[in-house]
């Protein structure tokens, strides 16, 4: 079987979401082994289910957004349009700083105690 690179692009773009310093720190965020990580952004060999599984309830995504990305389905097989399907995963820069701000805020509604650290990324407001 050839190793699928979708997969492990996925995954990197979703720790560039997050704020996390090196790879120990986000497996430890992320509540798996560093090994495992490194796994995934390896690609040394397809994901599995389980991987998957994890995947989707770590990154808060949907499961065909997973199998997607990793090369499982097309997104024609899976009925989507990636351009425009809530379930293609968008890149942070992507968005203006107004439109993070107001996701931050959706999300720290949801969060036990609605607070989230602050993070200065040295990245100057739109």
């Amino acid at each position: 079987m050839a190793v699928m690179s979708g997969f492990s692009e996925w995954v990197k773009s979703q720790l560039e979401l997050r704020p996390y310093g090196d790879i120990q720190d986000a497996a430890r965020a992320l509540k798996i082994r560093p090994s495992e990580l490194s796994r995934w952004l390896a690609s040394k060999r397809p994901p599995t289910q389980d991987t998957m599984r994890t995947a989707s309830r770590i990154f808060d995504v949907p499961i065909l957004e997973i199998l997607i990305a990793a090369e499982y389905l097309t997104a024609e097989e899976a009925g989507v349009d990636p351009r425009t399907d809530p379930t293609s995963t968008p890149h942070a820069q992507d968005f203006s700083s107004q439109k993070l701000t107001n996701e931050l805020s959706r999300r720290k509604d949801l969060q036990p105690g609605g607070t989230f650290p602050v993070v200065s990324t040295g990245i100057a407001a739109d």
